[in-house]
């Protein structure tokens, strides 16, 4: 069986061409990142490369009995909200389980991560 190569050039940024230099097989790795990245489509924005951001949407606190967040509470919010935004997510909700806050951080319909936030250890 005859393997044939077809050459393909692409312009880099000077920082990636020279890391990419400094790799002792750089077809194998071009070639395997990007049978990597064509067989699989991006869950952000669904092969289209591009992005619109939209604002995360938070579930209605008041509904849920979370009014009064402690400091801590709060500051693990602005972390998982932070989160949201860094992976185009569009929806946080909030639930009261007890005396704990669950939250599930979404993108659609998919659920990218949920939890219930930790009150802090004094020390």
């Amino acid at each position: 069986m005859l393997y044939m190569k077809t050459r393909v050039t692409f312009r880099v940024e000077a920082n990636l061409a020279s890391a990419l230099r400094e790799l002792p097989n750089q077809t194998r790795f071009v070639e395997e990142a990007l049978r990597n990245a064509l067989g699989q489509t991006c869950p952000a924005c669904h092969g289209e490369g591009r992005l619109i951001l939209r604002p995360i949407r938070v579930s209605n606190v008041r509904e849920q009995g979370l009014n009064g967040l402690s400091r801590d509470e709060a500051q693990q919010l602005q972390s998982i909200y932070r989160l949201g935004r860094a992976v185009a997510a569009t929806r946080l909700d909030l639930r009261r389980r007890g005396k704990r806050i669950g939250f599930s951080l979404r993108r659609g319909q998919n659920e990218i991560l949920h939890g219930v936030l930790q009150p802090r250890e004094a020390s």
